[in-house]
């Protein structure tokens, strides 16, 4: 038990350690854009990576924050039915509708990689002192790389996952002993 246990301490405070750095990202997406907006409508004076700047990062927040959400089981459920029931039917339940879920992270991982991959290798026309580098660019003047956006979702679906596995054991034990686990 003392592996599984360190296993899901792991996982849990990983979360919780990239859940709060996703608030930085946030209170920075923030930041731009009441920056862009001071400058569009106060100055008159419109930035060109203001608004992408803000979407890369709110897109990096989304993808990143998905364990964080499942640590707290913050993801949207039906509690008219689930919420006047014992922990140890609520138990059983979750662990009939992990399937759906394991079934939906893996697939979200697997496509979100190669969307990811995809966007990793392709020459997107950056370069280094004059040298091709991979990776696919915006089109807008400014030219950020997106293939680091695009590595969160990938990233993101595996804290899910690892996430998912924690509340899972946690279930299991719950269904089978009918306490809480420790």
């Amino acid at each position: 038990m003392g592996f599984l246990h360190k296993f899901m301490t792991a996982v849990n405070k990983t979360n919780i350690f990239v859940g709060k750095l996703m608030v930085g990202v946030t209170l920075l997406a923030v930041a731009v854009i009441s920056f862009e907006v001071i400058m569009r409508y106060i100055f008159n004076k419109p930035t060109n990576w203001g608004h992408e700047s803000m979407t890369l990062l709110f897109a990096i927040f989304y993808c990143a924050a998905a364990g964080y959400a499942h640590y707290y089981r913050a993801h949207v459920r039906v509690d008219v039915f689930y919420s006047t029931r014992s922990e140890r039917t609520r138990a059983y339940l979750d662990l009939i509708t992990s399937v759906f879920f394991f079934l939906f992270t893996g697939v979200f991982i697997y496509t979100s990689w190669k969307f990811y991959w995809s966007s990793q290798t392709m020459l997107g026309g950056g370069k280094i002192f004059g040298i091709d580098v991979p990776g696919e660019l915006s089109f807008t003047d400014w030219q950020p790389p997106y293939y680091p956006v695009k590595f969160m979702m990938p990233f993101g679906g595996f804290l899910l996952l690892l996430q998912g596995i924690v509340w899972l054991i946690r279930d299991i034990h719950m269904a089978v002993k009918g306490r809480p686990m420790i």
